[in-house]
């Protein structure tokens, strides 16, 4: 090998060798190499002695000197030893090389094997999926058709109505009237049952579809009851006024929950009845929701990011789900998919929450009632003077909430001007605020958090009845919601992990 040093280069027999000569020549100055170095360990020729290795007289022999013996000596064994060791290194490259090209070639065919599995799993989820989207699509046109019949036979009750108003006796028209009712009855119990459902459909990709176990995804329907308006059979010769005689209802406990127990001891701050008849409760220490069926059968739970304290019902699998300080979630029961966040909304901290005719309401503490229409992304804020506001209610145009520390029910319109406000002591509170509900009518249910006394109050506030008292009720309410279509009553106690469901007779 060439090697530099000052301003010239010696040769070796391993880049200059000859084969036909003992003559070396030196590569700088094309002389014959004569003379070896042994300070600096280099062969020179006489132009490289003369100008390099001035100073090295005592160290330089001419080569026939210094190769004596070297066939036998200490160098020559050395680097014998040293080709050998370089060549079997090479040689193990080489063999590691040829290990690494054939994983390479099986990992290759690994991939290959394994996105083919892939592709074949992805095409039979796409015939689940596009299975499932084309059943929901023939019930859909099933009950399109239903509806075109239906309308069909609404329209002959009302022409025939018409009809007997212009030109009948009284006597036919209230025969025919009472006639009407009856079918219309059964008309609008078919409609509700089947067609009161408006969905808005998507298809998520599951990011976890790599597993075996996992699908490539879901159609999510996510349906929205739509509301309605109708009078009932018992109204069409008398007008009543709005709201029911109180003073009949009775509470008949149809089920008792025992909540599904966790981790520590559970804390219920809220509870609703979902369209499909689950019920879902809110266990603020263990950060869960915790779903039953309303036969009483425990279902699962779904973990929280954070504390719950507020529940309301927005649709058939949707729950909204208000958090302290600054967070209320959409939540979908079926899915356990977190829909939508509504955070922007809140200034200071959400508190109770309501879903009433599309529109969503929420507390925003000491700053007031906030309404959204979340598909529009309208907000509007709704001012009322008290402060510490906890539980809310909403029923056709009107507001219903209760106060921190406080005895009172309070009554607003939309606008936040007040209508009535009751004070009871039972109803006062040492924590929090007298959960509330409203039923069909507009007659409030309310809880003392502290007696458990549930209180029916009449929509304009002039009438109550007591439902249970402390003697028969178990202590500290939390969680009140009324099931408008199944006019049942859910009322869950905040430490004993217990819930009943009334059934308003």
């Amino acid at each position: 090998m060439a090697e530099k040093r000052g301003n010239h280069s010696e040769s070796t027999f391993l880049n200059n060798p000859s084969t036909e000569s003992d003559e070396l020549l030196c590569k700088i100055h094309q002389k014959e190499i004569v003379f070896f170095c042994r300070c600096h360990d280099k062969l020179l020729c006489m132009v490289c002695n003369r100008l390099d290795h001035s100073k090295c007289k005592d160290q330089i022999f001419e080569i026939a000197v210094a190769a004596q013996k070297v066939k036998t000596s200490t160098a020559m064994g050395k680097l014998e030893l040293d080709i050998l060791n370089l060549l079997q290194n090479v040689k193990d490259s080489l063999q590691i090389q040829k290990h690494n090209l054939s994983s390479l070639q099986e990992v290759e065919k690994t991939i290959r094997k394994e996105v083919q599995m892939i592709i074949e799993r992805i095409y039979i989820q796409q015939e689940s999926v596009l299975c499932e989207l084309k059943t929901h699509n023939d019930k859909v046109k099933q009950a399109e058709q239903d509806l075109f019949q239906q309308e069909l036979r609404i329209c002959k009750i009302q022409e025939r109505l018409f009809a007997l108003k212009r030109s009948g006796t009284d006597k036919q028209f209230f025969i025919e009237m009472k006639m009407a009712e009856e079918n219309a009855f059964k008309e609008r119990k078919s409609f509700l049952a089947e067609s009161n459902m408006k969905y808005k459909i998507g298809f998520q990709i599951n990011p976890f579809f790599s597993s075996a176990d996992n699908t490539l995804g879901e159609i999510k329907f996510m349906s929205k009851l739509r509301s309605y308006s109708t009078s009932s059979l018992h109204e069409a010769q008398i007008e009543r006024p709005i709201g029911s005689d109180i003073t009949k209802n009775v509470l008949k406990i149809e089920r008792t929950f025992n909540i599904h127990q966790a981790k520590h001891l559970m804390e219920l701050y809220g509870c609703a009845i979902l369209p499909n008849t689950n019920v879902v409760f809110i266990d603020s220490s263990n950060k869960r929701l915790v779903i039953h069926h309303e036969s009483g059968a425990y279902l699962k739970e779904i973990l929280l990011p954070e504390k719950p304290f507020y529940i309301t019902a927005v649709g058939m699998d949707e729950v909204a789900i208000s958090f302290s300080p600054r967070l209320i979630r959409i939540i979908n029961i079926k899915t356990n998919q977190f829909e939508s966040k509504l955070t922007k909304y809140i200034e200071n901290y959400s508190r109770g929450i309501c879903y009433d005719d599309g529109k969503f309401y929420f507390v925003d503490h000491d700053v007031g009632i906030k309404e959204v229409r979340i598909d529009k992304e309208v907000v509007r804020k709704i001012h009322v003077d008290i402060a510490g506001i906890g539980n809310i209610a909403v029923f056709k145009k009107r507001i219903y909430y209760t106060a921190d520390h406080n005895n009172k029910l309070y009554c607003s319109d939309t606008s936040g001007k007040q209508i009535w406000t009751i004070s009871d002591d039972r109803l006062k509170a040492k924590k929090n605020s007298a959960p509330i509900a409203v039923d069909n009518d507009g007659n409030i249910f309310v809880a003392g958090p502290d007696t458990g006394v549930v209180i029916i109050i009449s929509r304009d506030g002039k009438h109550q009845k007591v439902l249970t008292d402390e003697v028969n009720a178990i202590l500290h309410p939390r969680g009140l919601f009324y099931d408008k279509h199944h006019k049942k009553l859910l009322l869950c106690y905040k430490k004993n992990g217990l819930a009943h469901l009334f059934r308003l007779r």
